[in-house]
């Protein structure tokens, strides 16, 4: 298999379709007197029942720190009907405030490695994660590369993925599945030759499905637990 050129990111330089991969979240108390004699009932005090308040806050997002994190081997071999040839690699990118970004991780699968002669391969299947200031920078970004994709002649067309507002860019280069959640933006992208073009669009969808399932922030629930001052 041939790879011609490298995905592109949805959040920084854009390229022609390489694709949008470097582009893009728990009573009372009596007793008897001493002379034996009925005592006078002692004051009662009564403790109100524990209270128990419980919130759940907006679950702080991180990036993950592992491609594992995001997507298995296993899971890529299953969904593509065979074992990507190759390496996975790991890429920390910076933050763009100009466009609002503020982190970047990129995953590249079926990497083939470098040698004496020749420098690394291009992925196969490249899986970008990037997050932003607010949603509304991150829908920005991806209209802003929707866009630009378009006017070189890439093919945009709705895609459906649970949870998220997703868009399927595809090209001569390859097909790139974008999804939005919230203030941050998955981009997953498949050189041509692995799929036939009715497989890959389902492929990636389901892919990214699991993608977001993994990635999904855990809830993050805070209570507080006190007792009422006795009464009497």
């Amino acid at each position: 298999m041939t790879v011609r050129r490298p995905p592109i990111p949805v959040g920084g330089a854009l390229s022609s379709l390489g694709l949008v991969g470097c582009l893009v979240l728990t009573g009372c108390s009596g007793g008897a007197g001493d002379d034996g004699g009925t005592a006078a009932p002692l004051p009662s005090s009564t403790s109100a029942a524990p209270t128990t308040a419980s919130s759940s806050a907006p679950p702080a997002y991180e990036l993950p720190t592992s491609c594992g994190a995001l997507l298995t081997l296993s899971q890529i071999d299953a969904a593509l009907g065979s074992a990507l040839p190759g390496e996975t690699t790991f890429t920390v990118g910076t933050a763009e405030p100009g466009i609002g970004r503020t982190g970047r991780i990129t995953c590249g699968f079926g990497v083939v490695p470098a040698t004496d002669t020749t420098g690394a391969g291009s992925p196969l299947l490249e899986l970008s994660v990037f997050t932003y200031t607010d949603a509304a920078a991150a829908a920005d970004r991806v209209a802003a590369t929707v866009a630009a994709q378009q006017s070189q002649g890439v093919r945009r067309e709705d895609a459906v993925v649970p949870g998220a507002d997703a868009v399927l860019l595809t090209g001569v280069d390859g097909a790139t599945l974008v999804a939005t959640v919230a203030a941050r933006t998955y981009s997953l992208s498949m050189v041509p030759g692995i799929l036939d073009a009715a497989t890959t669009p389902p492929a990636l969808a389901g892919l990214m499905g699991t993608v977001l399932t993994a990635d999904a922030p855990e809830p993050a629930t805070t209570s507080a637990t006190g007792s009422a001052a006795p009464t009497g």
